[in-house]
């Protein structure tokens, strides 16, 4: 019991005074703003992947699992065959195990954040911005998991069943992932002057939104837009204040578009696809050759190690190249309809808002999933020369 009470106390006040400390040697460097920053957020890149998965190891070596099922026990309700209590508590468990070192980290930079960026918001509300990520995150893979084992357990463990329910999971979680917002975001209905702005904007790229959402993103100085709309008749535009302000019209038009671009490309549904072909293998080829000596051997960790090893290739190389050039789809797109002036300038003006460097290599813009705003920006020049064009397109 110590000892996880120990292990608990470690996860929630370790990363924050090592990542507390760091941040002060970043905050005391004399160079840009967004070069700060930028160091930051590399070294947040790699505590939120190396976080977890060293807490889910130590939590495992110490057993907090099997002592929080065996409190619980296995009896209750079953729902095709999971034991509700029993699962429900092993999903608690690893969502503490992963989230606490998380928001721990979150909290140990924002001081230096706030100082470089001047913004307003509390350690409260980061704390629950990140909370709400994880918690989407972790119901996600709750969902999925769950899903798995009712299949399983109703038709069985057979290659196809397990390939055609990952395929069945992986594109029902792409497709109504950005509609989670709505449930999980805090937002209010877009009103008045700047609703009738973006109504204006929307119809001159020739889209009619179902609704209209404002995020807050003034207290952190965020300035973000989304649209989700990967069910026909379902799509919603979001947008913080602080991108409201920031931007005038055709900047502001132009992200719309750029928005709508990702839409128009089917890029979500192209991300599922490459997680069902990556997942697929993996699952076709632990079925044909297995992992039983590694599993025989270090057990839960000849597991856990290779399939976090295959998401790391996953996540940064393979859907970090595609989200890349997505991006790069995706202004294209917005070139197209507001023209390469226009998204060129609003993609200085995100700069700008959002301090961020225009210049990183290619491995952080793998990992966060987008080129850094000087390569769109040459991209679209480049664009330009290559057909010869003017950067308006015609009618």
């Amino acid at each position: 019991m110590l000892a996880a009470v120990a292990f608990v106390l470690v996860l929630a006040v370790g990363p924050f005074l090592g990542f507390r400390a760091y941040a002060g040697r970043v905050e005391a460097m004399d160079e840009p703003i967004e070069d700060r920053l930028h160091r930051l957020n590399r070294v947040q890149q790699v505590g939120g992947f190396g976080l977890p998965v060293v807490a889910i190891l130590a939590g495992y070596s110490l057993g907090l699992i099997e002592r929080a099922t065996a409190a619980v026990g296995t009896g209750g309700v079953e729902l095709f065959g999971i034991a509700i209590l029993e699962f429900g508590t092993i999903i608690l468990v690893t969502f503490g195990i992963v989230t606490i070192p998380i928001v721990s980290m979150a909290l140990g930079t924002y001081p230096t954040v706030r100082s470089l960026r001047e913004t307003s918001a509390s350690m409260w509300r980061v704390a629950k911005g990140t909370l709400t990520v994880m918690a989407v995150a972790v119901g996600s893979a709750m969902i999925g998991v769950g899903g798995f084992l009712a299949v399983i357990s109703v038709v069985g463990s057979s290659t196809p069943v397990l390939v055609a329910t990952l395929g069945a999971i992986v594109f029902a979680s792409f497709g109504l992932s950005p509609y989670l917002i709505v449930v999980f975001q805090d937002r209010v209905s877009l009103e008045g002057q700047r609703r009738e702005r973006v109504e204006r904007l929307c119809t001159e790229l020739g889209y009619r939104p179902r609704g209209l959402f404002l995020l807050e993103g003034e207290s952190t100085k965020t300035a973000n837009a989304l649209v989700a709309g990967t069910v026909p008749g379902l799509r919603y535009v979001f947008l913080t204040d602080y991108l409201l302000a920031e931007c005038d019209d055709d900047e502001l038009r132009a992200i719309l578009a750029h928005e709508f671009g990702h839409v128009a490309g089917h890029h979500l549904w192209q991300r599922g696809l490459l997680t069902v072909a990556v997942f697929g293998a993996w699952i076709l080829g632990v079925q044909r050759f297995g992992l039983g000596g590694l599993e025989e051997r270090y057990g839960f960790v000849g597991f856990f190690v290779p399939f976090m090893a295959l998401y790391a290739l996953y996540h940064v190389v393979l859907l970090g190249g595609l989200a890349r050039w997505q991006e790069f789809r995706a202004d294209a797109y917005a070139a197209q309809e507001t023209g390469r002036e226009a998204i060129s300038k609003a993609l200085e003006t995100l700069a700008d808002a959002n301090d961020t460097r225009r210049e990183a290599g290619l491995l952080y813009s793998l990992a966060t999933h987008h080129p850094p705003i000087a390569d769109r920006i040459d991209a679209l020049r480049d664009d330009a020369e290559g057909e010869g064009v003017r950067a308006t397109p015609s009618d």
